[in-house]
C-alpha cells in the first residue's frame, strides 16, 4: 500500500469508459480523456496535510470526492496491486463534492 508523507493525499482517480454508446473510444481519445479527469477519491491522506492552512484543519478526508488540480501531482501505480493513484500536495484539492440534501 501507498502511504503518502508529509502534506501528501492520495486520490484514485475516476476512470474513464472505453466505450461512449455503443462506439468504442479510439486509445488516444480515451487517454486524452483520461488525462483531462480532475475527479477522484480520496484514499489516503498525509500526516501534515493542511496543518499549514486556516486552523490546521482538513477540508477533505477520507473516502471523500473531489476535484482536484488538473496539472498537480504525480501519477503512481501501487507496485504491489498495479492500481493507479494521484499523489498530490494538498492544496492541490481544489474543491470537494458534497452529496445534496
Amino acid at each position: 500500500m501507498i502511504v503518502p508523507s508529509g502534506h501528501r493525499v492520495l486520490v484514485t482517480p475516476d476512470t474513464v469508459d472505453e466505450k461512449q454508446g455503443s462506439i468504442y473510444l479510439a486509445v488516444e481519445t480515451k487517454e486524452r480523456r483520461q488525462n483531462e479527469q480532475v475527479m477522484g477519491t480520496i484514499v489516503a491522506i498525509g500526516k501534515t496535510a493542511w496543518l499549514a492552512f486556516d486552523k490546521g484543519e482538513p477540508w477533505a478526508e477520507v473516502g471523500q470526492r473531489v476535484f482536484y488540480a488538473r496539472n498537480g501531482g504525480w501519477l503512481i501505480t501501487d507496485p504491489d496491486t498495479k492500481e493507479k493513484f494521484v499523489l498530490l500536495n494538498d492544496e492541490d484539492i481544489c474543491a470537494t463534492i458534497e452529496k445534496g440534501e
